[in-house]
């Protein structure tokens, strides 16, 4: 059979032309003899990926299965269907209408999740169970060091519980981050091929979850007892799946890095507890929730016990830290400045300790309601009593409390008050001991 011309009969390469599916015609060496006008509206880069997998050793790709639908689970919706046409091959290019949709709704489903504040391996986990018609979905990791694959929550069915998926204990040929795992010969992939077949597992799909430096951050793994239906459908949906998981890991790392720095920047690094800064920013936001409170509220915001107006602070000032530091080291320093902020924080359950340096604490209590000044003060006592009973007998502690309605609404005119009241106990304390 003679090869086709460049140049189409008339009749037929009209109806090419006038066709809303893309063709391509390739020749035995692989080189396209014709492309229809139709193609030059696919998306940018999908003809490239279409003859990047197509050969000419098979009208239908010529590669395994877990290849051809790796590759056609790359076009997003898209299909290639491959027919011999005289010595060449004639591929038609369409857009799956239902799959389109179906991918649509998968990325919105994930995105939202994410968004209203759900974890990504359970947002995850959720749409696939949603948009996946199989018993078994799981998400978990590479473990390197012995070249398996391990899982914590799986879905069979509707339920959702910890355990119930075996190791896979990977074949050394086997990639499992670069190769998509696909069928019913588990002994291409697994050394544990029988192990996992004894739990259900015949039918399974499995791939790797990357960011976009190429970097494994996960695996997807789902399976039936029996065949799946639109398989390719699945990869696609997975792999989409896939590509939204390692995007939001690669910004949520980047997040998190973030959130770390600027944690660390505001915590005090013996103690473990806020730092002048982080003190800062939280009585700030506090003074200006009262502001807010006064305007929306007026007079009405005096007479209730949990308005902001009603919050606490209290300095707390060591009595006796140098001779700490001098007779025992600073080693036993720092021990007797963790245990006091570790007690001041359970105080109550509503509050915040901060460390300003040296010996010096502050604790905020929003909304206080009626706590005052005689509770701290019988709390810090008891507290002095636990601290002596931890080799600390000679330390003391000197507070001052002030509400939010006693200053003028600004942070200096809080801490200038509290200050005095504390000075003022401090003094009385030392005329009681002598």
């Amino acid at each position: 059979m003679t090869a086709l011309p460049r140049t189409l009969p008339i009749s037929l390469d009209t109806i090419f032309e006038e066709m809303s599916d893309g063709v391509i015609i390739i020749d035995p060496a692989g080189q396209v003899q014709y492309r229809n006008k139709a193609i030059n509206d696919l998306p940018s880069g999908l003809e490239e990926r279409i003859l990047s997998f197509c050969s000419m050793h098979k009208c239908g790709c010529g590669r395994n299965l877990s290849d051809e639908l790796f590759d056609l689970a790359s076009m997003s919706g898209w299909s290639v269907s491959c027919h011999a046409y005289g010595d060449n091959n004639l591929l038609l290019v369409k857009y799956d209408n239902l799959l389109g949709r179906r991918i649509q709704s998968l990325r919105d489903d994930f995105s939202e999740r994410v968004s209203n504040g759900v974890k990504p391996d359970r947002a995850a986990l959720d749409t696939l169970r949603k948009h996946l018609d199989v018993r078994w979905i799981t998400l978990g990791g590479l473990d390197a060091g012995s070249h398996s694959l391990r899982f914590n929550e799986a879905y069979d069915g509707q339920s959702l519980s910890s355990g119930m998926m075996p190791t896979l204990r990977c074949r050394d040929d086997f990639k499992p981050c670069s190769q998509i795992m696909v069928g019913t010969e588990l002994e291409t992939y697994l050394t544990n091929s029988s192990e996992v077949r004894a739990a259900g597992l015949e039918h399974v799909l499995g791939m790797g979850l990357k960011n976009s430096f190429n970097e494994c951050v996960g695996y997807a793994l789902v399976a039936n007892d029996h065949a799946m239906e639109d398989l390719k459908d699945v990869v696609t949906l997975m792999r989409e799946l896939a590509l939204l998981y390692g995007l939001y890991i690669e910004v949520g790392s980047a997040r998190t890095e973030a959130l770390r720095a600027t944690e660390d920047a505001n915590t005090d690094v013996i103690t473990e507890q806020g730092n002048r800064r982080a003190f800062e920013n939280f009585i700030k936001e506090c003074l200006s929730d009262m502001q807010n409170e006064v305007q929306d509220g007026g007079e009405l915001s005096m007479f209730d016990p949990k308005a902001m107006r009603n919050s606490a602070i209290m300095i707390i000032d060591f009595d006796g830290f140098k001779r700490i530091n001098d007779t025992l080291g600073h080693s036993e320093g720092d021990r007797a400045l963790r245990l006091v902020a570790e007690e001041l924080s359970r105080i109550s359950a509503d509050n915040r300790v901060f460390r300003l340096g040296g010996d010096e604490f502050v604790q905020v209590f929003p909304r206080a309601g009626s706590l005052d000044a005689e509770d701290l003060r019988e709390q810090v006592n008891l507290i002095e009593q636990r601290i002596a009973e931890q080799g600390f007998s000679e330390l003391g502690l000197s507070i001052g409390v002030v509400h939010f309605f006693e200053s003028d609404g600004s942070l200096a005119s809080l801490m200038a008050l509290a200050d005095a009241r504390m000075y003022h106990d401090k003094r009385l304390r030392t005329l009681a001991f002598l």
